[in-house]
């Protein structure tokens, strides 16, 4: 298995993740079904909602949760694996954390302001 390291930006990850696996941006492309510009576009930080994720992270066997949240497991049996996600709810994580950190908090403060509203 991989050495996984905090690396708190997904362009970041998925740039050492295919390096670490000497895979070219051509063969991350066709394990994701998808284009090489696509990689190079989240590889730039510019991919609004990298939707491959989940293939990614099968396909490599790299832990989803790091992938998506930079979360570095430390063991297996203390970490909640996403493995129980619907593949909605895994499209719904990925979006999120591909958005700038400006669009997540403001999600976030929306977020928590209807979950106030529907328990009142």
């Amino acid at each position: 298995m991989v050495t996984l390291k905090n690396i708190p930006e997904l362009a970041e990850r998925l740039k050492y993740i295919r390096k670490i696996n000497g895979l070219s941006q051509i063969d991350v492309a066709k394990i994701c079904e998808t284009t090489q510009q696509a990689i190079q576009q989240a590889e730039a930080g510019k991919a609004k909602s990298p939707r491959y994720l989940h293939k990614l992270s099968l396909s490599l066997d790299i832990p989803y949760e790091w992938l998506t949240m930079n979360i570095v497991p430390e063991d297996k049996s203390a970490k909640p694996s996403l493995s129980g996600f619907s593949e909605k709810d895994r499209d719904v994580l990925d979006s999120f954390f591909a958005m700038p950190k400006k669009d997540q908090s403001l999600l976030l403060e929306l977020m928590k302001t209807r979950t106030k509203k529907k328990d009142k």
